[in-house]
């Protein structure tokens, strides 16, 4: 019956887990939600592909689209209803701020192993995916759990993904993290945005890893329309700039505000002069 549901959907790979299997940092966001978490007896853990393959660009692969916050929100509202309708109980859905780690709940779950950039690594997509999971009162059993927990499984360790981090080869601090920094860059940390032409993430330990390299060659692309429409693959400042005040939100590069973009584009721009 979940994969009926979920095949609508376009989401082909999900796992049922007991909640205790969960490890659970944040039961508060279970509260928040009107739930008791000792009242959770299940998860339901699934993958969302968003990878496309259009070309080099200047902001990571995960930004292309729409952010899938918003994609989630719309998700949730159509399902969580349903699920109830057919199993009873309470169905809460989350994604990103989760009450439990995601990653390992989904390695647990045999949806794919760890990688040493803490990302999970699926079979058919590589990393290239979203984790968001739904929590129910319902029992696991009824959901369709197997029975069997799995072992949250890691990677390879060939250290390709450390050997094209640009962090590690400059010695500097995580390429995504200073594309989303506020204030003034250190003449340093431009010539080091400027060198690899970002202005929003960094996708090189994803592409350098062969897991995801052999999803990328296979050319396995989401089939969620969400992730094909409204992309951007080069961001410009002229695009920016006009955008409206509700398209910029749609965008997950948009959570700190426009200046730093900005600042980034501007840098990146003297690389091409």
């Amino acid at each position: 019956m979940l994969k009926t549901i979920f095949e609508k959907e376009q989401i082909e790979i999900f796992g049922v887990l007991p909640f205790s299997a969960c490890n659970c940092r944040r039961p508060d966001l279970i509260e928040r939600k009107g739930v008791c978490a000792q009242d959770i007896r299940s998860a339901i853990v699934f993958l969302i592909p968003y990878y496309v393959q259009d070309g080099e660009g200047n902001i990571s692969l995960y930004a292309r689209s729409g952010d899938y916050h918003f994609y989630c929100d719309a998700l949730f509202a159509r399902i969580l209803p349903e699920l109830e309708e057919k199993f009873g109980g309470k169905f809460l859905g989350f994604a990103d701020k989760s009450p439990i780690e995601e990653n390992i709940a989904a390695a647990k779950a045999g949806l794919g192993v760890l990688g040493d950039n803490y990302m999970l690594i699926n079979e058919k997509y590589g990393s290239f995916v979203f984790l968001a999971e739904i929590l129910s009162t319902v029992s696991a059993q009824t959901l369709g759990f197997s029975g069997t927990v799995g072992e949250a499984k890691s990677c390879l360790h060939c250290g390709a993904c450390k050997r094209a981090c640009p962090a590690l080869i400059c010695g500097e601090e995580c390429l995504s993290s200073l594309t989303q920094k506020k204030g003034a860059l250190t003449l340093k940390q431009e010539e080091y945005i400027r060198k690899y032409g970002s202005v929003w993430g960094c996708d090189l330990c994803q592409l350098a890893c062969p897991l995801t390299q052999k999803a990328v060659r296979s050319n396995v692309q989401t089939q969620i329309p969400f992730f094909k429409e409204n992309r951007i693959s080069v961001l410009t400042e002229k695009e920016l700039n006009d955008m409206s005040p509700e398209a910029f939100r749609f965008r997950a590069f948009s959570w700190r505000g426009k200046a730093p973009l900005l600042r980034n584009l501007s840098i990146v721009a003297k690389k091409e002069e």
